[in-house]
C-alpha cells in the first residue's frame, strides 16, 4: 500500500479482536508460528528481535512492528521487556495494513490512536471505523526503520550468514570466508552482494549493530560489547555506534539497562 493512499472503511465482524500485554524477564524465544491475524505490537522497555524468511528486524523501545496475517515469524528478547500486542481481523489487515512486515518509531500520533484503542474506553462497534481508518493511513506515511538484516538464500551463504551472527567477534576475512564455504572470492562478493543488497562488509557492520542494541537492553556493558562483538576496541565501537544511531551506546540505554517509554493508557 502505497504511502498517502486514501484507505476506505473495511468492515468485518470484529477488526480489533483482541488486545494482549505482554511482559518477559530474562531471555525467551518463540519458535516460528503463523496466526490468521495480522499482529501490531509495541515495545514500552526492552528490544525484540522478529525472524521471517529472508531477514531479521531488531525492534528497540519506541519502535512499533506490523506481521500481516499468514506469515511465518519468530521472535526472541534479550533481557526484559513490557509492551502490547493487538490482533486485527485477517481480512481488514490485508485490506488496509502492508502486506510485509515493517517496524516503524511510534509517532506521537500512532501512539495517542494505539491508546485509545487500548484504553479502559476504547471504542467498539462501528465507532473503530474512523480511528481504524486513521492508525492505517498514518502507519503506512511512516518510514520504515532501517533496523533489519537481509540474510542470504544461497546455501553456502545463509550458512556463513549463520555461523557471523552466532559469532559477532569471528573476524575472518573475505578470503577465508571463501575457503570455509568453497566459494571463489569474486563468486563470494557478487552473490552475497546481489542477495542481500550490501557488501559483506556493511552487512557485518548492521549484524553488529543489531546484536549491540539487543545487548544493551540485556544490561551488558559497553566494554563487553564491544569485545564481544569483535571491535578492536570500546573506543573504535563507540565511535562506529554513534556514527550510524547518532548516539553514544550508553546514552541509546539508560543506566537499568532497558530504554523506556510511557505506556499505553
Amino acid at each position: 500500500m502505497q504511502s498517502g493512499q486514501a484507505i476506505p472503511p473495511v468492515r468485518s465482524t470484529v477488526p480489533l479482536k483482541q488486545v494482549r500485554r505482554l511482559s518477559h524477564a530474562g531471555i525467551r524465544e518463540r519458535r516460528p508460528h503463523r496466526h490468521d491475524d495480522g499482529q501490531l505490537f509495541t515495545i514500552q522497555t526492552g528490544v525484540v528481535a522478529i525472524e521471517v524468511d529472508g531477514g531479521r528486524w531488531v525492534m528497540p523501545t519506541g519502535c512499533i512492528a506490523w506481521i500481516p496475517p499468514g506469515m511465518v515469524h519468530g521472535a526472541s528478547v534479550q533481557g526484559g521487556m513490557v509492551g502490547t500486542s493487538l490482533y486485527f481481523d485477517g481480512a481488514w489487515s490485508r485490506a488496509a495494513m502492508p502486506d510485509t512486515v515493517k517496524v516503524a518509531r511510534l509517532s506521537p500520533l500512532l501512539d495517542a490512536l494505539l491508546g485509545a484503542l487500548t484504553g479502559s474506553e476504547a471504542p467498539t462497534g462501528t465507532a473503530l471505523d474512523p480511528y481504524l481508518a486513521v492508525f492505517a493511513d498514518a502507519f503506512a506515511r511512516q518510514p520504515a526503520q532501517t533496523l533489519f538484516l537481509p540474510m542470504p538464500r544461497e546455501p553456502r551463504l545463509a550458512r556463513m550468514a549463520a555461523r557471523m551472527v552466532a559469532t559477532p567477534d569471528d573476524n575472518t576475512d573475505l578470503d577465508g570466508w571463501a575457503a570455509r564455504i568453497g566459494m571463489s572470492r569474486r563468486t563470494l562478493t557478487r552473490r552475497f552482494q546481489a542477495e542481500t543488497g550490501w557488501t559483506v562488509g556493511q552487512w557485518r557492520q548492521q549484524m553488529r549493530l543489531l546484536a549491540a542494541m539487543e545487548r544493551l537492553a540485556a544490561g551488558h556493558s559497553v566494554t563487553a560489547i564491544a569485545l564481544d562483538l569483535g571491535y578492536a576496541s570500546v573506543s573504535s565501537f563507540i565511535a562506529v555506534f554513534r556514527r550510524y544511531l547518532g548516539t553514544t551506546p550508553r546514552a541509546y540505554m539508560p543506566t537499568d539497562g532497558a530504554a523506556r517509554s510511557r505506556p499505553f493508557r
